[in-house]
């Protein structure tokens, strides 16, 4: 491993233990696939369609089968969303056969405690690991992310070469759709494939964030949330080891994101990008339509908090369902019509205040004056994340699925598809 250290040492403990009810036996999901494998039978299968009862098939090698790892991690503030993340996965394994992990820290024993009453109520076989590195190793850079967040990028500490795929997912997502294609992603020889942050390019963030990140002028960008990892080239590349280092050395420039940061400086030309419908977050959920979610990100406003948007109603209600016996019944807070209402302003300033204050700007800069607020907009400070139009979300949302098809040649700089790039304006500033 590129840390030097077993991945065996790095766990204070692991729940549960394996005579608990919701442990996989055979390191598998579903009884039959751990059956085979004792049996030693893997089933062929041609390279178009590649699903087999034990797993799925190398598309290079075309006998290997992928040992598949999902993994979310989180701390006791997220541990009921992240219990149901973890149940929208199993729900939507299908045949695909892996094992479950849930990785823990800031978390108390009663805690645990409930999330293996969670699972083992719904037959699900989750292990639940506690690192032992937390307190020496991850030191926040600002108070806004928790320690949880910074945890995949100790991946390389906790999990070994036994895996072929890991699959991460951010606790506050939510699987729509069979997850057989994304285990089967084509990785195209890199160790890692995500999806883009696009609203870095509807917004005209990103000349801030390669500049702060030091990548290339037209690098791409990618979102955490969803991360497809080819194991074994990922320890052998040593990104995450990488990633850590740049954390911890240009601290300054991962204020925003820092392990998503982090991440794309380790990364950088070596990450392949997939279909958006496999992390449409809230900049689509909101501006977007003409896409169904394979998963949503529920990256800002939450379906459990009172605060959510209409959008949001069906989320919080699978939410609700899930835990409704659980010791987080009331986990998602109720709304009330003031709530609703606040919910709905706020979304509207969002959207239509850089409109009203470009609106000032181009006819009484004065005011602008008076109000203390810039009449330009700059590179050097964090721009509106609104973006500027609907049809710019499905023009960039089109764009990338096409790309991840390979349909089209990567697409540098990825905001080249919007409208006005190619006369040189500047999107978020012109």
């Amino acid at each position: 491993m590129g840390s030097g250290r077993s991945a065996s040492s790095a766990l204070r403990r692991v729940l549960p233990t394996p005579s608990s009810p919701n442990i996989a036996s055979g390191g598998s999901v579903h009884s039959e696939g751990s059956r085979l494998r004792r049996l030693g039978v893997v089933r062929r299968a041609s390279l178009s369609h590649k699903r087999a009862t034990t797993g799925y098939l190398d598309a290079l090698g075309g006998d290997k089968l992928l040992k598949t790892a999902f993994v979310t991690v989180t701390d006791a503030g997220y541990l009921p969303a992240a219990c149901c993340q973890l149940k929208s996965v199993s729900d939507h394994l299908g045949d695909v056969a892996a094992d479950l992990f849930l990785v823990c820290c800031d978390v108390s024993a009663d805690d645990v405690a409930n999330a293996e009453k969670f699972f083992a109520d719904r037959n699900m076989p989750v292990r639940i690991l506690l690192p032992n590195f937390v307190d020496e190793r991850i030191k926040p850079i600002n108070r806004r992310w928790p320690r949880a967040a910074y945890l995949r990028l100790y991946f390389d500490l906790i999990f070994d070469d036994k895996y072929d795929r890991l699959i991460y997912l951010d606790a506050d997502t939510r699987v729509r759709s069979p997850l057989a294609p994304l285990v089967e992603t084509d990785m195209h020889g890199r160790p890692v494939a995500a999806v883009h942050d696009f609203i870095y390019y509807l917004t005209g963030n990103i000349r801030r964030r390669r500049r702060e990140l030091m990548l290339k002028i037209d690098a791409p960008y990618l979102q955490s949330g969803v991360m497809v990892f080819d194991w074994p080239a990922t320890l052998k590349d040593g990104a995450l080891a990488r990633a850590r280092k740049f954390l911890e050395d240009h601290p300054e420039g991962c204020q925003e994101a820092p392990d998503q940061d982090a991440l794309n400086a380790a990364f950088e030309d070596k990450w392949t990008p997939i279909d958006p419908r496999w992390n449409l977050h809230e900049t689509y959920l909101n501006f977007g339509g003409r896409l169904t979610p394979y998963l949503e990100h529920y990256t800002s406003t939450k379906p459990w908090s009172k605060k959510r948007p209409a959008r949001w109603r069906a989320a919080a209600a699978w939410y609700a369902n899930e835990l409704r016996d659980t010791a987080w019944a009331d986990f998602v807070k109720p709304q009330t019509v003031v709530d609703q209402l606040t919910s709905r302003l706020v979304f509207l300033r969002f959207r239509y205040g850089p409109k009203l204050r470009d609106a000032i700007a181009g006819k009484a800069p004065v005011l602008l004056g008076v109000l203390k607020v810039p009449v330009t907009r700059s590179d050097d400070v964090e721009l509106p994340w609104a973006p500027r139009n609907r049809k710019d979300v499905e023009d960039m949302t089109k764009a990338l699925v096409a790309e991840a098809a390979q349909s089209v040649p990567p697409i540098r700089p990825p905001e080249s598809v919007l409208d006005g790039f190619a006369r040189g304006n500047l999107i978020g500033l012109a």
